[in-house]
């Protein structure tokens, strides 16, 4: 059966009768009742003015560049209609701001998105394109950022990470979101110290959901996730090049009802060498008859030797394996399970309700059809998850 879907007017529509993003707008009202997990707060420019961009120049009157750069106060940012904007450089995106591409093709291409301390931010339906130009982020979240929710977008080739949450931010959610040919994908926090726990006490506050993206074509990092607390759930990893995910140094994270599916014997699909921020071209193409098995790196593997060198010498209190709760998983093809419960009770119970589904072949093909850049969003099927005692959706 089809799924229902949910969608918004056309921007022509609703900026007429809305001029303002009131919460009782069609188009406002159904973009909030999708949020969910940690950054389900955010409200973006509700209760601030319609802008709609008309330009696809990098700057100057009409373009994204110029609505964000006077965005003053809450703004819901929307779009006339499709267009291709070529980025000289990343766009800032300030606190109380929606950037919402719904009823329009909207791509960038070059460079992304920078929330830098900034407080519930809105960005849905987008693609952005790095063309493997430079060592910037498609949507990098850092230095205190709060309350962002990152859905519908189509994320690929940069020189950098894909996405990022790091320094300090918290409370962030990425839903229905393609990630695709790409190597390093997805790093929630990041290593900034030879002391692996330097900036512990900071980074730990992080609390980051993942529900409904797919990982495809990539080769790493479909997260790769440290110190904070992260909720996992029905995300399809598919064809990664060397490894799924990756948990380390004391990340508290419940990891459910995720598809993985990875086939042995396939082409590769990655360029001849991927530019990495550490000037090192490489290609992964070799490490795929293996890769299946690698769903994800066994737990703190990604920093072991770096932990056992410097163990010593920095007198570290912390573990250097994640905490973990893993259950109702889903392997398909060639791929296999690697990840298991590890201190199970260190992990906290998530503080919301969740729209959950039992994964199968057929939630895989919903998140292939509607993860990304799309038309639509389906209604998922009544199977709400909650914590004891309930919860917030």
């Amino acid at each position: 059966m089809t799924p229902a879907i949910v969608t918004a007017a056309t921007a022509a529509a609703t900026d007429a009768t809305c001029p303002t993003a009131r919460l009782d707008c069609p188009f406002v009202a159904d973009l909030l009742k999708q949020r969910e997990g940690y950054g389900r707060n955010a409200k973006g420019g509700v209760d601030g003015p319609v802008v709609v961009v008309s330009s696809n120049a990098d700057d100057g009157p009409g373009s994204l560049r110029d609505a964000l750069r006077h965005a003053r106060g809450p703004t819901w940012i929307r779009f006339a209609s499709d267009m291709t904007i070529n980025l000289n450089s990343q766009l800032r995106v300030p606190s109380h701001v929606t950037i919402d591409g719904r009823g329009h093709a909207v791509t960038l291409m070059g460079d992304g998105l920078g929330i830098y301390g900034a407080d519930s931010v809105i960005i849905t339906h987008l693609t952005i394109n790095g063309q493997l130009r430079n060592f910037s982020q498609a949507v990098n979240v850092a230095n205190g950022s709060k309350n962002v929710w990152v859905d519908h977008m189509d994320l690929s080739r940069f020189g950098d990470r894909l996405l990022n949450v790091k320094n300090g931010s918290t409370d962030v959610t990425v839903s229905w979101t393609k990630f695709h040919n790409h190597d390093k994908v997805m790093l929630l926090n990041n290593l900034t110290s030879k002391n692996l726990f330097a900036n512990y006490d900071r980074d730990a506050i992080a609390r980051v959901t993942l529900h409904h993206n797919y990982f495809v074509d990539t080769v790493q990092r479909n997260p790769r996730a440290q110190f904070g607390t992260f909720h996992l759930y029905n995300n399809l990893l598919q064809d990664w090049d060397f490894y799924g995910m990756s948990f380390g140094l004391e990340a508290r994270a419940l990891v459910e009802g995720n598809i993985y599916d990875n086939a042995v014997q396939r082409q590769c699909k990655e360029p001849d060498e991927f530019p990495t921020v550490e000037g090192v071209k490489v290609n992964y193409c070799k490490y795929i008859p293996s890769a299946a098995a690698r769903s994800a790196l066994n737990n703190g593997e990604a920093d072991g030797k770096r932990y056992a060198d410097t163990r010593a010498k920095y007198q570290y209190r912390h573990d250097d394996k994640a905490f973990l709760v893993v259950r109702d998983n889903l392997y398909l093809r060639d791929a296999k399970p690697v990840l298991q419960d590890y201190q199970a009770d260190k992990v906290p119970p998530v503080p919301y309700c969740y729209a959950y589904q039992a994964p199968s072949p057929a939630v895989a093909d919903e998140i292939r059809r509607y993860a990304g850049n799309t038309a639509g969003t389906p209604a998922l099927p009544n199977q709400s998850r909650c914590p004891p005692g309930g919860g917030q959706r």
